[in-house]
């Protein structure tokens, strides 16, 4: 065995690990977890999955995190629940059916759902794009 040779790989392989590890696992657990958060996203019409999406990856060095959420105005109230009161028009329509002045809806915590979910595969992901960097030691 040639120590040097062997030093030279891990100084290598320290080196792609401090520059990108991180932010590249992050990403890999995002892209895990957003199919994950799909299948538990309540479909009305659709729209709130289909604006689901990895919205950002940051960071370097030992610490990244990724950003997972839809961007639709009700997403919060779709998650939460709470109550719509009509400001402009006499009552509330989802064009077929009439609510009143206002409407109370649960929320259906689909995004506590799809966490707990998630949990095994965004690890399975993050080790899988871990270990890559260190193939060949």
């Amino acid at each position: 065995m040639n120590f040097a040779e062997a030093a030279g790989r891990f100084r290598a392989a320290t080196a792609r690990a401090e520059a990108s590890m991180a932010r590249d696992c992050a990403a890999a657990g995002a892209r895990a977890f957003l199919p994950i958060e799909r299948s538990k996203t309540p479909v009305l019409s659709g729209r709130l999955r289909e604006s689901e999406a990895v919205k950002a990856v940051t960071g370097s060095g030992t610490y990244a995190e990724a950003v997972v959420s839809p961007h639709t105005v009700y997403a919060h109230f779709r998650n939460f629940g709470g109550t719509i009161t009509v400001r402009r028009a006499k009552v509330l329509t989802d064009g077929t059916r009439f609510f009143g002045r206002s409407v109370t809806q649960a929320g259906s915590h689909y995004v506590e759902r799809a966490h707990a979910a998630a949990i095994g595969p965004v690890q399975v992901a993050v080790k899988m794009r871990a270990e890559t960097f260190f193939e060949g030691l």
